[in-house]
């Protein structure tokens, strides 16, 4: 009884740290060496299984983000993204609504494979200031933005394969992507009604105004290029999905394809330039993210050495039907802001442990349960997403006015998109 009361009292330190912006990496750091401690668990298996095997075992998602994140870099740094985007202002014409439209759409395309705050932030400012200069609101426009950022997630190969360090058994095969297309299609449905929403709101307002913002980053829109060069970023989910190539390769091949297509592949020297800093910025894009991602393992292992005492403590209070779980999650959405327990990678890694060690639930079902919260709401309307406080600031918004415009949306798209998980790959 006095473990279970300490490890409940860590478990909800965690949860406020998490919530308050603490560093993820040394919270559940902290937290796994004291579980370990309140649990009595022996020092060989703190040392081996704990600290070293579940770091061990995660190197082949790691390979896959690092690999998503030099290819989310060379797509902007070879112009490929700006060029899409480029052409995609053009077809719009001088159409407010039109180019706000299509550019969220075409982003969300973008997302489904790029990957890393590095390609957010440098597509961002290609986006935004277009958006700026048409009159389209700040809110409106960020908000479009970021969410079509996170309709992309569903489907990236990169983002999914973090979810694969808590949930060991789930794949990235068929049926997950059939759901995941039809996930991505009902956030881009809510996504393209939040934008006439708030533009319909802004022109009865009087609102529509074009603001000063800063230019996009030279060359990253002008470069003209080949038409077939629009064709790279679908290529690697086309790879995956229909000739069942590995993510790895499919990456490979999307790079060097996009070199090539771009003439970056013209001298030795321009080609071995190219390769270095798209993949040296790729990983320092994701660095942050993976020391995150090892902590959260190591946090997870512990849990599993402790979980008997934390279901005997808890195996009463939390829910054992599925149904009541699912609805319990889309009511209570909104805890997954701030890094709260609905947020699989903020403290509510520990409410997934739990889950699992109580043995009740699928692993396919808890995978699409808390899949969804971290892209909907998180990725969508929580200010503590990496790309979102860039975003606020550079567009000069308020948190408090960001989560009032965005969450109602979010909670929307959570909602029907958790329902849509539990029918089809929760039952599984």
């Amino acid at each position: 009884m006095i473990s279970g009361m300490l490890l409940l009292v860590t478990f909800i330190g965690l949860i406020v740290y998490c919530m308050k912006g603490g560093n993820l990496l040394v919270g559940f750091i902290a937290t796994s060496i004291l579980w370990c401690i309140i649990g009595w668990v022996p020092l060989h298996i703190v040392v081996t299984d704990i600290f070293q095997t579940s770091v061990e075992n995660y190197g082949k998602t790691i390979a896959i983000i690092v690999f998503g994140a030099w290819f989310g870099r060379m797509l902007v740094d070879t112009g490929i993204a700006g060029y899409i985007i480029k052409k995609t202002v053009e077809l719009a014409g001088d159409k407010p609504l039109i180019t706000t439209l299509l550019l969220s759409i075409v982003c969300a395309l973008i997302f489904t494979s790029a990957f890393g705050v590095g390609s957010v932030m440098a597509i961002g400012m290609i986006v935004l200031p277009i958006l700026f200069s048409l009159g389209i609101d700040k809110k409106t426009a960020l908000g479009a933005y970021l969410l079509a950022v996170s309709g992309g997630m569903y489907l990236n190969i990169a983002y999914v394969s973090q979810f694969f360090a808590v949930f060991k058994n789930v794949k990235y095969n068929d049926q997950y992507i059939q759901f995941a297309v039809i996930a991505t299609i009902v956030h881009v449905a809510v996504m393209v009604a939040f934008i006439l929403y708030n533009y319909s709101r802004a022109q009865k307002g009087g609102r529509a105004r074009a603001w000063a913002a800063s230019p996009a980053p030279e060359g990253k829109v002008s470069k003209n290029l080949r038409w077939d060069c629009m064709l790279v970023p679908f290529l690697p989910i086309i790879m995956v999905s229909f000739f069942k190539w590995q993510p790895i390769p499919s990456f490979l091949l999307g790079i060097f394809l996009g070199l090539l297509l771009t003439g970056n592949m013209g001298s030795y020297s321009l080609a071995v330039e190219k390769i270095q800093k798209t993949l040296y910025d790729g990983i320092a894009d994701s660095g942050l993210l993976i020391g995150m991602l090892y902590s959260v393992n190591i946090f997870q292992a512990a849990a599993k050495q402790v979980s008997p005492i934390l279901q005997n403590m808890l195996g009463g209070v939390i829910p054992t039907t599925p149904v009541v779980l699912l609805i319990a999650i889309c009511a209570l959405a909104p805890l997954a802001l701030f890094r709260g327990p609905l947020m699989i990678w903020g403290s509510g890694i520990a409410l997934v442990s739990i889950l699992q060690a109580m043995g009740v639930f699928s692993e396919m079902f808890l995978f699409a349960l808390f899949l969804i919260p971290p892209v909907a709401i998180v990725a969508g309307a929580c200010p503590t997403q990496s790309w979102t406080m860039w975003g606020l600031s550079y567009a000069k918004l308020e948190p408090k006015q960001y989560i009032k415009t965005n969450l109602p949306w979010a909670w929307v798209i959570l909602i029907i998109v958790e329902i849509v998980a539990y029918v089809m790959i929760g039952n599984v």
